[in-house]
């Protein structure tokens, strides 16, 4: 058998086992499962009788330390289905991450978050969250929430409208906490005409938000990470202890002091931490169903919320486990070494293609079971150069469009799929999957064939054609082309595809060289402008995609092509690194911005369709490989789904709510 074959036959088909193979996105509107619905659609419960709740509260409630569970749940719950099995309570899950701030993958995927509005278990539609309904009028410009009423904070307060517009007010629009303004996030328009919301309270749970153009693609950014705890919303009851308008100032000033802080907005925003949509500080409320009681500097600790506002089809308070055990392991291989050794009960983010045969030799001594998702990486590695690059030679080639062409086709995709991702992927350009209503057919084959002669002769047509005596390509004024690709070492694989590509480019009289370096320093190295080329996971979805584009725009994704010109868009024309834009590119944002400014879905769709076929053409950046992802987890970790899509741009699991997980006994 061919190395695929075999890994298939050793990951995949195990008896004990059933792995699900990998299929593209789910239809639009599909949905695999059963929705979340409210307590009217659901069966009756038995209001007026007691509902269930996990023994550890029941303990608690018997100590006198917590009011009874119907106390603490809102008169209408919103009602989860199970997707396998009305659930168990009890049992603590154990995830990895790298970082102590890195809350981001395994801990969103097994704890969940809680945003205004959802992305629902299809992927790719949006529903009510924290905000039950909405509606738009005046041509867009005007956005009514409605929240769910009766929620309350894990501490018991109640959830109003009163927390967004503390934190609108309060904070966004205070100098001090925020000296340039509210987020760009909560604006219409770009650059120095952008325009921030203004926003109303109608009554305890209904917001007015009203904008200067239309923005009907808020609710894009109202379903993700600005949509959590610490953007449009705050605990206000909580927070308002650290804020000089409503605190004391002399115990406000004490526990500035004591907490080693010199400012109130500092020690507000320590107080009020959120990392990657879920609260990391003990004692700070939250809605979400897992709170932080305990930090260490090896590890977090979170414990069910008791006030959490949703409960099962039988009117069992959700969460069913317990709590959340959130190890730091800055080294992968260790964080491997702890799965295979059973003490981890999942494994997303940090799970590889490249390690399939090791988790199917230890399914069952390490007591696991994979799941094959699709993925939002349609390009898992995709490639940047900075056409803004200090350096003139550098940003005269990567501004070439012959040159990028001849970039993508010396690509042996093929290869790296092979050798990267075990034959298990697809070799592809950078394009949306088959799903998408954004695809067309053939938008995954532009400039994507291996052809080393054809890169050859657009290279050479595009005035590189003089060699030096080692066979590289020169400048039009003699040096040798020669460029660094500054990379993420978290993403293990960037690095692994980078160092094939060298390979492949120097193929073609090429020369580039590798520095891996931390993430935080490759953030600096992208504000300052001081990057020559990098390459991102090409994470995209249909819900994401119009604010996290990563290479249609020059502004967007971690690495950007355009980091000059992305400052000259946000209206920082005064800095030094600022750049006015070529008129092509300027024109490219203008549609953008249209596209952003549409009021039905067949004129978005339009415009979107307009910019990709500008993309295939111009080519920015350019994909390598997408591949499907694979999830491992405990045996008996249940309610998590055979089928869906794992990704940053829709949240990992979020959508297939993760408070319904149990550990089945």
């Amino acid at each position: 058998m061919d190395r695929r074959a075999f890994l298939k036959g050793t990951a995949m088909a195990s008896a004990s086992l059933a792995v699900t193979a990998c299929s593209r996105a789910r239809s639009r509107g599909e949905p695999d499962g059963p929705d979340a619905m409210s307590m009217e659609d659901a069966p009756v419960v038995g209001m007026g009788s007691r509902f269930g709740e996990a023994p550890m509260l029941a303990e608690r409630v018997a100590a006198g330390e917590l009011p009874p569970v119907e106390e603490r749940l809102p008169s209408n719950p919103e009602v989860i289905v199970p997707r396998d099995a009305v659930g168990e309570y009890g049992g603590q899950s154990v995830v990895a991450i790298g970082n102590a701030n890195h809350l981001f993958g395994d801990p969103q995927a097994v704890m969940g978050t809680e945003l205004i509005l959802r992305i629902d278990e299809d992927f790719s539609s949006i529903r009510g969250g924290l905000a039950e309904s909405w509606e738009f009028s005046d041509g867009g410009k005007i956005q009514v929430l409605h929240l769910r009423q009766g929620l309350k904070w894990s501490n018991g307060d109640p959830f109003t409208a009163d927390d967004f517009v503390f934190a609108w007010e309060d904070l966004w629009n205070n100098e001090e906490f925020a000296p340039g303004g509210p987020p760009g996030t909560w604006s219409t328009g770009s650059g120095a005409d952008r325009k921030h919301l203004t926003m109303e309270k109608v009554d305890e749970y209904t917001i007015r938000l009203t904008f200067d153009q239309p923005y009907p693609l808020i609710i894009l950014h109202q379903t993700f990470y600005a949509g959590s705890q610490g953007g449009l919303w705050q605990p206000s009851n909580y927070a308002k202890q650290f804020h000089p308008k409503h605190a004391d100032a002399d115990d406000l000033a004490q526990m500035i002091e004591d907490a080693g802080f010199e400012t109130w907005d500092q020690l507000l925003r320590d107080r009020c931490r959120v990392g990657s949509t879920i609260p990391a500080q003990v004692g700070l409320p939250g809605m979400t169903a897992f709170i932080r009681v305990d930090d260490a500097p090896d590890h977090h600790t979170y414990e069910r919320n008791p006030y959490y506002w949703k409960v099962d089809t039988e009117g069992n308070q959700l969460p069913y486990i317990d709590s959340t055990l959130v190890h730091i392991i800055s080294d992968r291989e260790v964080s491997l070494a702890r799965l295979i050794a059973g003490e981890l009960t999942f494994s997303g983010r940090q799970a590889q293609l490249q390690d399939m045969e090791l988790y199917g030799q230890n399914i069952d001594s390490a007591g696991i079971k994979i799941k094959m998702w699709s993925s939002t990486f349609p390009g898992k590695t995709v490639i940047v150069p900075n056409h803004t690059a200090k350096d003139a030679n550098l940003r005269a080639f990567f501004r070439n469009k012959d040159v990028r062409h001849a970039l993508s086709v010396a690509l042996d995709r093929h290869d790296i799929n092979n050798t990267v991702y075990f034959g298990l992927g697809e070799p592809r350009q950078w394009a949306v999957w088959s799903s998408s209503k954004y695809y067309r057919d053939g938008d995954e084959g532009h400039w994507a064939q291996h052809d080393p002669d054809m890169a050859n002769q657009l290279l050479d047509a595009a005035g590189y054609d003089q060699r030096d005596g080692d066979g590289y390509r020169l400048h039009p004024d003699g040096t040798r082309v020669t460029w660094l690709c500054q990379l993420d070492t978290e993403q293990i694989d960037v690095v692994h595809v980078f160092e094939l590509a060298v390979e492949q480019w120097r193929n073609v009289g090429l020369e580039a060289t590798l520095k891996p370096v931390s993430r935080a320093q490759l953030n600096e190295l992208v504000a300052a402008n001081d990057v020559e080329m990098s390459g991102w996971e090409g994470d995209i979805s249909d819900i994401t995609w119009v604010w996290t584009s990563r290479l249609n725009h020059p502004s967007h994704g971690n690495v950007r092509w355009g980091r000059a010109w992305q400052l000259w868009f946000n209206g920082d024309i005064d800095n030094e690194l600022a750049e006015e834009p070529p008129e092509e590119i300027k024109y490219v944002d203008t549609r953008w911005q249209d596209m952003i400014d549409a009021l039905t879905d067949d004129e978005h769709v339009a415009i979107a369709r307009e910019l990709w076929d500008w993309f295939y053409d111009y080519l920015p950046g350019f994909g390598t490989v997408g591949i499907p992802k694979p999830i491992v987890m405990k045996q008996n970790f249940t309610n998590f789904p055979d089928d869906g899509v794992w990704g940053f741009s829709v949240i990992r699991a979020v959508p297939v709510n993760p408070e319904q997980f149990f550990f089945k006994s």
